[in-house]
């Protein structure tokens, strides 16, 4: 009965030796824990001029924007009236080719063909 008691005894010990570091344990992991919130919460704390600095710089970017935006649309029009302008080309001169005043070779050169039209440039003999 004596080791069955001494047995009882030992676990009791261990058990509570076990259970103490562990509460020791929890309490220091919640301190730590409790310790970082507080140091969060007065850290956030900014200072007005801070957020004003801030705010500032927000307004700086967002008119930036705005000035890109407009520098895109402004482009965006010059790249449209250039691809209108590069068609009427395409097209005239498909026209003097049609017409046998040019002639454009696959490596793009153009040959402006000689005619005797009257009224095309010069007249004959003069």
């Amino acid at each position: 009965m004596k080791k069955s008691t001494s047995a009882f005894i030992a676990a009791l010990l261990i058990t509570s030796l076990l259970a103490g570091v562990m509460f020791l344990i929890g309490q220091d992991a919640l301190g730590t824990s409790t310790a970082k919130a507080e140091a969060a919460a007065i850290s956030t704390q900014v200072p007005a001029d801070t957020v004003t600095q801030y705010e500032q710089i927000v307004q700086q970017y967002q008119q930036r924007e705005t000035q890109f935006q407009a520098q895109i649309a402004q482009a965006t029009d010059q790249i449209n009236t250039a691809n209108q302008q590069i068609q009427q080309y395409q097209s005239l001169l498909q026209q003097l080719q049609s017409a046998g005043l040019i002639t454009i070779a696959s490596d793009g050169s153009v040959t402006v063909n000689q005619t005797n039209q009257s009224g095309f440039g010069h007249s004959p003999g003069g």
